[in-house]
């Protein structure tokens, strides 16, 4: 064997064929595909080739290529005879047509182009030779046959037998087999593998052999399989093996988060909603099941929600309706079909995008060839979704994907040595020629099936054949002569042969039949041989125990309520392969070792598998459970056996042995054959792929159990086992049939299966004692390794023997683990009953939930004795017609004549007979009506618009319903429509079906077992609204309930339902919670809720008086004064902006400001907003004891000043330690002697600035005043919350309730007294639910209080703005004041849908803050995503709510979208600042025109072309020197000087005043004229002058005499707004907070927002987050916006820090290099290089120098310009400020 690794290149494989051959390729591909580069040049080589490649990768072709070829160069050779050269074997009769169609195809291309090209393109004859071949046909090939044999292995036997066909077959040149891999691991594969080598033997020369497979392994023994044997060693084969896979987009689902903690029939159901969704989303799917009763069933369930053309395909339906159903999907008129195995293999059916499998399909092999069917074609991805809902399968299907994506194939099995096809070849090479016994035993085993042959089995097998000695009583079909050691043909063995060749046993049904005769029904041969004595099953919904079988009778009796044991179609499941078995072995042990990791990560690594979320979810849950039940996860290390008692007492015991059923089937026949042995009693078993389970109503022993099978005794174990079972019997009539002992066929005539088994029971009684019977000992065989897997199962044992695989017992409890369900509830399908299964799943998951909780079990509130009474007594009991419909008004929908599901039986004590009469009666009379959700339930007539409005369904109507709702005017029974539209019925039904579950349709009559229908028009309501009220109904019989059980209940989806049930938890007409045994939440009615719990039925429930709490806490005052009347005290002037109308700011301010209202620590320490008349009944509540004498001295400290006093100012001034008077100070806060100053920035200032507060004696009771307007406030509420909120005793509370006229009632599930006035009860009892909408509002907020536990779970103790919505918590938003902007850095919600509402109540949010100058708000953080990372959708929101996405952040407001580099700002700035040469003023004074003032002669030099020192220019009377704005010493012009004189507007004190008529009266004045003359004396007039100094007042002249500064004509607020104006004429843009450093906070934050507003407004500014990389806001004068970015600063320069653009960089000049006395060296707009230097003799001193060589350069040029060089100084001690600026000062003189 040689693996080919060359692949060729396509001008290598083209220069093999001929030019027309080449030339048709060309025009028709692009490229070979890969197994065709591979593999042509093989062929054409003759080399005999496996090609093993995905499906759709051209190996059809490949097979061909070379082949045609040939054909078409003999044909110009003239050498192309008429005989067969190449025979093609497909394992399918449709397979075989459909590669006869796809070769006429390419045939008749190369014909066009051999016409184009002018030669003659030969006839290359195609004919298909298969069972269902005409007789003309066959005589048609006989006389011409065809140059191409299509065949199948029973028709290609047939015609190597056929004396005048056989001749043409003498020459074949080449054989493909295809799909090999679908035969070669059953006796068809053995059969066909023998007919080849007799076609070898016919054969003059070796024919190339050419395998084509789609997925293999292991594939070297396919490929001696292919080739075979010659002179005992493998034949030459090459091996091309294309392991890359197609593109393969394959992944397990599961239709739930947790399919644990679901009943089994919602996740079935859920699996049917996903599977309708899938088809929906594509154009065409195959979904494929493991059983033709699920093909059935799927089918049904997908047209009940509305699925059309859909149809089944499997092995029972008629040929006719299979060939319609593939033609029709080929034609891509089908958008679904559902198969079992028979669209499985290559037959073209066209355009599949998805293929679905629901559940495993127990193969890595299978479930690639099925999925391989989607995509199929070259470069198209095989889309592929396994859907499951049930566990076991959920953990195959996984490991299955994971070994998929791997390239793990599953080894397949091929079978050696199988006597009774060797009996059936051996007749059909007797009719042949006469052989050598020798020679033919030499053709037997150069098959691969037969290499081993024992000479001896062979000569029993002639021997038996030949009817000799033994088998002298059995017709000979050959005759052999054993002296002689030959054979031959026998006369009428050639009928024999024909008639009845094959290796598929005729399948037999039974009739089953009860005790005393009666006909139950049929089931199928494979499923009775299944059978042992005491085996319970179920078949037309019954449960019966089978008792025997009779010729092909089964007898059986009734097993009412007994659990099914056996599988109904256990005959049709598919066994997992040993290989897959031992992988979920392994991935057990696996996941195991994992179970102590975090979930998370769990849950990732079971993902990477290839399934989704839900099932990772799901698995692990079950595993969790399984290893919390019993401690161990049985794996491929480790076994278990468990014991399990049933409710019957009978003991079973489940070998947790996950090797697959076929290993399973051969343990579990042994161990059950040695346990009756041992306890002398029936034992039954019941098996699956992970389990078997031995039953018996005896105890047996756990310990050792395992130990009394041992490998060296299993097969004669197994041998006594089956030899006297059906399993046995029925199997030796296949082998007999198979060996021509029993005839199928005899002289033409058919014979029954009843009358073979008859025939074979006879002959089984004759040969079973005897040995060496061939067919005896291939039944054996057969059962073994075919049926079974007896060689797996003794590897299992010796791994146990050996102490490989370790043994545990789990002892005997009547609660089976998780992991055993399966083995108890086998019997049950996911097809039949399954009601009763979705029951008994329930009750054990109950049971192992209970278990595995323990203590926790009490976490859930009710017994099922509590609640199943309380229910079940509400629906009452039927005892006439008005109480039947009495139950259909309480408990609808729900079935009447039906005794399923939800039906009114079990409710009735009247005869079935009496309740049916009535239940007609109500629907003649209208009183009930039908709804229709998977069949017919009844509603209240009166009710049906509800019903109707929420489970209708929207469906398609075409032509058909169109008329037959025409037809249904009056009523009609479907037998009567189809004969007025004349129709079949089977077409009437779906139909109806239809138009029910759109509500149009009702049914009015049940009369002899048929329905009338009719039609009708019923009013929809709004969906919500009806939902509710079906729901709250629903509620009232079936609870508690989780939402998927009430949706599933009610045909609905599950998401609206949960939704609706949680809103009316909200609302509180729904109680939520745990309330039975379950993982998931469940829902009742709150008032049933509150019964339960309390039995008190006046109570009130949360809902209403939390309903009316928030109609007070809502409600909207016309003043802040009313608030407060109502309040007494609030957080935050937030607060009063919700519930104030009109709120303005600045009233509330004023009312600060004025000492109206007060902010300090009222109540009971926390600090809240007071009006001063009320704060004395706070202080008189809540003062606490006498002053110690520290607080005294601190508090006279603070009442010292009249502007109040911080802590910074107070620990110097008392003497005492830091931490100390910080007690102290949170002392008298505590006790209200100290209130907060009102600050501008009051709500995020830094620093708290104290006034001492002297509260006047409060005249009332404070106590009783405080408590009276919190209950009239908060009120219902209970003296817990009182006293909580207030901090009194609850003594002093009650009393003081005693003496309100105030009324108790009770709340709630605890029965908690309230308290309430009495004159708000009627209030209560019909308070509207206020709908504010959703609000962004203050953690101190009112309507927030009763939400602080959510809050605090949600966000800790993070400080947020709670958003709430109708008095829930959605969200949260964390808040923060930054640089022009509101900055949301978190926005918080629940649900992304209630996004929308969120940025509304942020619009009206900022509407507050908007009165603090805040008119942009910006997001950092949307829904736990950032800016730039959000979905689509979430952005479209966005931009509909006008917010704007730049870089990081989203931002809404008055702003420009502008945005600049840095850079180009910087040079924007330098422009504005005349730094360029081409922009430098002509002189100083012009400058001073346009800059205010200049700090130094440096600043000047580097803004004007001729300079005259500042100093002279001062002395000379041009300029004066001030502290102008910003606050530094400044060269100016008087006119600066007055409006910088104004904009301050400092306060002038008695002194200040003195001093200023002082110089006024006597004109100016020297510094020491003005201390002589005036009254303060020397020290006060200096601190007077020092102070008009800093306020612009007062300036010195040349002269040395003090002056007067006139006041500027402007007002305080032109003059401060033309400062600012100033500020952006010379700078251009600015920051809020870089304007207030820039002017060194003359103007308070509030203000210069305000004036920055008030520019906005008349145009002058615009503002924006101009700077790229940058969070703030900046302005800029609007007309400069065009010329960012349009400026480009060249100049080189060095920025001292006396220049005020210096000062205007100052804060970036501190974050870059860490302080702000360094200078710059700069090249344009870009900083090169800082330094600090000072000057010695004629050096510079630098020191701390960074830049490159460009940075130095130009300080030294720049130094040079001065006449001095650069000294650098490495440990030069830092430089103080002065004298830097003394260095600049000398540096820069000014001169011209």
């Amino acid at each position: 064997m040689h693996k080919v690794s060359r692949k060729f290149k396509k001008d290598e494989v083209i220069s093999l064929l001929d030019p027309l051959i080449a030339k048709w390729f060309n025009g028709k591909f692009k490229d070979f595909t890969e197994p065709q580069s591979f593999a042509i040049p093989l062929i054409h080589r003759r080399e005999n080739v496996l090609v093993s490649s995905p499906t759709g990768s051209g190996k059809t072709l490949t097979a061909f290529t070379s082949i045609i070829n040939e054909l078409f160069k003999y044909s110009q050779e003239g050498r192309l005879e008429d005989r067969v050269y190449a025979v093609y074997i497909s394992p399918l009769k449709a397979l075989a047509n459909d590669i006869n169609r796809n070769l006429e195809e390419p045939l008749r291309e190369m014909k066009e182009v051999a016409d184009k090209e002018g030669i003659e393109f030969p006839k290359i004859r195609v004919g298909v030779r298969t069972g269902d071949t005409s007789q003309a046909e066959r005589q048609k090939m006989l006389r011409k046959p065809p140059h191409i044999l299509i065949t199948t292995p029973e028709s290609l036997a047939l015609v190597l037998a056929a004396p005048k066909f056989r001749e043409k077959l003498a020459q074949v040149e080449y054989v493909i087999l295809d799909e090999i891999h679908e035969v070669c691991d059953s006796k068809r594969g053995v059969f066909l593998s023998l007919t080849l080598e007799r076609l070898q033997e016919l054969c003059a020369r070796p024919f190339v052999r050419v395998g084509l497979s789609a997925t293999l392994a292991p594939i070297e023994e396919v490929a001696e399989y292919l080739v075979g044997y010659e002179n005992g060693k493998p034949r030459e084969v090459n091996v091309v093996e294309i392991m890359r896979q197609r593109d393969l987009d394959v992944r397990v689902e599961c239709p739930t988060d947790d399919m644990t903690a679901l009943p089994y029939e919602i996740v079935n159901s859920k699996m049917y909603d996903q599977l309708f969704e899938m088809i929906q989303e594509h154009r065409t799917t195959i979904v494929f099941t493991n059983t033709r009763s699920g093909t059935e069933n799927v089918v049904y369930k997908l047209k009940e929600r509305g699925l059309e053309n859909i149809e089944a395909h499997h092995g029972s339906l008629a040929k006719e309706i299979r060939l319609d159903v593939e033609e029709r999907l080929k034609k891509g008129e089908l958008k679904c079909v559902v198969s079992s195995t028979s669209l499985e293999l290559g037959i073209d059916i066209g355009f599949v995008d998805l293929v679905v499998q629901i559940g495993s399909p127990k193969s890595v092999a299978k479930g690639l060839q099925r999925i391989g069917r989607s995509g199929h074609g070259l470069g198209l991805t095989s889309k592929g979704r396994m859907l499951v809902f049930e566990k076991d399968d959920l953990v195959e299907c996984a490991v299955l994907c994971r070994a998929a994506h791997r390239k793990h194939i599953d080894r397949v099995a091929i079978s050696e040595n199988c006597l009774d096809v060797l009996s059936q070849s051996l007749v059909g090479m007797s009719l042949e020629q006469r052989w050598d016994v020798d020679k033919a035993l030499e053709v037997v085993r150069r098959s691969y099936c037969y290499r081993n042959l024992p000479k001896q089995q062979y000569l029993e097998v002639l021997r038996y054949l030949g009817s000799k000695d033994a088998f002298e009583g059995v017709y000979p079909k050959l005759w052999y002569d054993e002296a002689e050691g030959r054979f031959g043909r026998r006369s009428g063995s050639r009928m024999i042969y024909f008639l009845n060749l094959g290796t598929i046993p005729e399948e037999a049904n039974y009739k089953v039949f009860t005790e005393k005769g009666g006909l139950i029904g049929d089931l199928t041969e494979k499923f009775v041989e299944r059978l042992s004595s005491r085996d319970v099953f179920v078949l037309g919904g019954k449960s019966y125990e089978y008792v025997r079988t009779k010729g092909m009778k089964a007898f059986v009796k009734e097993a009412a309520g007994r659990k099914p044991t056996v599988p109904t179609w256990s005959g049709e499941m598919l066994p997992r392969s040993f290989d897959l078995s031992m992988n979920i072995a392994t991935f057990r042990r696996e996941l195991m070792h994992k179970l102590g990791r975090e979930d998370r990560e769990i849950i990732e690594w079971l993902c990477s598998f290839g399934i989704d979320h839900g099932s990772a979810r799901s698995i692990l849950s079950y595993f969790r459970e399984q290893k919390a039940a019993c401690d161990f996860i049985p794996n491929d290390k480790e076994l278990a056996i468990e014991g399990y008692m049933d409710m019957s007492g009978n003991h079973s015991v489940i070998f947790h042995f996950p090797f697959g059923r076929r290993v399973n089937d051969a343990l579990s026949r042994a161990y059950a054959f040695m346990l009756t042995q041992q306890i002398g009693g029936n034992v039954s078993v019941t098996i699956t792929d992970d389990t078997f389970m031995v039953s018996s109503p005896k105890r047996i022993e756990l310990q050792g159990l395992e130990g009394i099978v041992r490998s060296t005794m299993l097969e004669d174990v197994l041998m006594r086992a089956v030899k006297d079972s059906e399993l046995f019997k029925q199997r030796f009539r296949h082998t007999a049939s198979r060996s021509f002992m029993i005839l199928r066929n005899y002289k033409g005539r058919e014979v029954s299966v009843g009358r073979q088994q008859v025939r074979s029971t006879y002959l089984l009684e004759a040969l079973s004692n005897m040995k060496g019977v061939p067919v005896i000992d291939e039944t054996y065989r057969e059962i073994m390794e075919d049926v079974m897997d007896i060689k797996n199962a003794q590897v299992v044992l010796r791994s146990i023997e050996s102490g490989d695989v370790k043994v545990r017992s789990i002892d005997y409890t009547s609660t089976p683990s998780p992991f055993a369900h399966n083995a108890v509830l086998a019997g049950i399908s996911d097809m039949v009953l399954m009601e009763d299964r979705g029951a008994l799943l329930r009750e054990l998951h109950r049971k192992v939930l209970s278990k595995v909780m323990g203590s926790e079990v009490s976490e859930f509130e009710f017994t099922e004795d509590q609640v199943v009474p309380y229910f079940r007594k509400r629906l009452g009991t039927v005892t006439s017609k008005e109480d039947l419909l009495s139950l259909v008004r309480r408990a609808a929908p729900i079935r009447v004549l039906k005794e399923k599901g939800r039906n009114v039986y079990p409710y009735t004590i009247s005869s079935r007979e009496q309740v049916d009469a009535w239940s007609r009666e109500l629907i003649e009379e209208g009183a009930i009506s039908s709804v229709y959700i998977d069949d017919a339930y009844f509603v209240p007539a009166e009710d049906l618009p509800t019903y109707i409005s929420v489970l209708s369904r929207d469906r398609t109507l075409g032509e058909l319903e169109s008329s037959i709702l025409q037809e249904l005017s009056d009523p009609r029974t479907p037998q009567e429509l189809a004969e007025r539209l004349d129709i079949a019925s089977d077409k009437v039904y779906p139909a109806l079906r239809k138009l029910e579950a759109t509500g149009g349709v009702g049914r009015v009559v049940y009369k002899d077992g048929r329905w009338s229908y009719r039609r009708r028009e019923v009013e929809r309501r709004p969906y919500q609204e009806a939902l509710d009220e079906v729901l709250l109904r629903h509620m009232e019989c079936y609870a508690p309930a989780t939402a998927e059980e009430a949706a599933y209940a009610l045909g609905i989806d599950d998401a609206g339902v949960r939704q609706a049930l949680d809103d009316l938890s909200q609302e509180g007409r729904v109680a939520k919670g745990r309330f039975l045994v379950s993982e998931h939440e469940q829902y009742m009615l709150k008032r049933d809720y509150l019964r339960l719990k309390t039995n008190d039925l006046k109570a009130y429930d949360h809902r209403t008086v939390e309903r009316y709490r928030r109609s007070k806490q809502e409600r909207v005052f016309p003043s802040v004064e009313a608030l407060f009347d109502h309040y007494g005290d609030l957080g935050m002037p937030l607060d009063a902006f919700y519930r104030v109308e009109g709120f303005q700011l600045k009233d509330w301010e004023e009312m600060r400001r004025s000492g109206d209202l007060l902010l300090g620590r009222f109540l009971r320490g926390r600090v809240r907003y007071v009006r001063a008349r009320d704060a004395p009944a706070y202080v008189a509540a809540y003062r606490n004891g006498p002053l110690r004498p520290l607080d005294q001295r601190v508090l006279d400290v603070i009442r010292s000043s009249d502007e109040g006093t911080s802590l910074r100012q107070i620990v110097p001034l008392v003497g005492a330690g830091k931490d100390e008077v910080k007690e102290s100070v949170d002392r008298l806060d505590r006790n209200m002697h100290i209130v907060r100053r009102f600050e501008e920035r009051e709500e995020w200032s830094s620093e708290n600035v104290y006034l001492a507060y002297d509260a006047p004696a409060y005249e009332g009771d404070p106590y009783r005043d405080i408590v009276e307007r919190f209950v009239r406030v908060h009120g219902p509420v209970s003296i817990y919350s009182i006293t909580t909120a207030t901090q009194f005793p609850m003594a002093q509370v009650a009393a003081v309730l005693d003496s309100l006229d105030v009324e108790t009632i009770s709340v709630g599930e605890s029965r908690e007294e309230m308290y309430l006035f009495k004159d708000e009860m009627d209030a209560l009892r019909s308070a509207p639910s206020p709908s504010t909408g959703m609000r962004v509002v203050s953690l101190y907020d009112p309507s927030v209080q009763s939400l602080w536990a959510s809050i605090a779970a949600r966000y800790g103790d993070r400080w947020i703005f709670p958003i709430v919505a109708d008095g829930r918590l959605v969200g949260g938003a964390e808040k923060w004041n930054m640089s022009g902007c509101v900055e949301i850095r978190e926005l918080d919600l629940e649900d992304p849908a209630l996004l929308p509402q969120a940025l509304e109540a942020l619009d009206r949010f900022m509407a507050f803050y908007s009165m603090m100058g805040f008119d942009i708000v910006r997001l950092r953080e949307v829904l736990d995503t950032a800016p730039q990372d959000v979905p689509e959708d979430i952005e479209k929101v966005l931009i509909e709510h006008d917010y704007v996405r730049m870089g990081a952040m989203f931002a809404k407001g008055s702003m420009v979208l502008d945005r600049h580099p840095w850079e180009d700002v910087m040079s924007f700035v330098l422009w504005k600042q005349h730094i360029e040469t081409k922009r430098h003023f002509t002189n100083v004074l012009e400058a001073m025109k346009t800059v205010g003032g200049l700090r130094s002669d440096a600043a000047a030099a580097l803004r004007c072309k001729n300079r005259i020192p500042l100093k002279k220019m001062f002395e000379m009377g041009f300029l004066i020197k001030v502290q102008a704005i910003p606050d530094y010493v400044t060269f100016c012009s008087l006119e600066f000087a007055s409006l910088c004189r104004r904009a301050k507007d400092r306060e002038i004190t008695d002194e200040m005043a003195s001093v200023i008529q002082t110089i006024a009266e006597n004109k100016p004045l020297s510094r020491n004229q003005l201390f002589d003359r005036s009254p303060l004396g020397h020290r006060g007039t200096h601190d007077a002058l020092k102070a008009l100094n800093n306020a612009t007042i007062t300036y010195v002249d040349q002269n040395k005499r003090v002056r007067l500064i006139p006041p500027s004509t402007l007002s305080v607020p032109e003059a401060r707004k033309e400062i600012v104006r100033h500020c952006f004429r010379n700078f251009g843009l600015f920051t809020a907070e870089n304007l207030a450093r820039f002017i060194r906070y003359e103007l308070s934050m509030k203000e210069l927002r305000t004036t920055l507003a008030e520019l906005e407004r008349d145009g002058s500014l615009a503002k924006g987050f101009l700077v790229e990389g940058e969070e703030n806001v900046y302005w800029v004068m609007r007309e400069d916006l065009g010329r960012i970015g349009k400026m480009k600063a060249t100049e080189k320069f060095v920025l001292g820090p006396e220049d005020a653009l210096h000062t205007y960089l100052g804060e970036r000049i501190r974050q870059d290099l860490g302080g702000s006395y360094y200078s710059l060296v700069m090249d344009g707009p870009r900083t090169v290089g800082s330094f600090w230097g000072r000057i010695k003799a004629t050096d510079m001193m630098v020191q701390n120098f960074k830049g490159d060589a460009d940075a130095r350069l130009i300080l030294n040029r720049y130094l040079r310009s001065l006449g001095l060089s650069i000294r650098v100084a490495d440990n030069v001690p830092t430089i103080p400020d002065w004298e830097v600026q003394a260095f600049y000062e000398k540096t820069h003189p000014g001169e011209v």
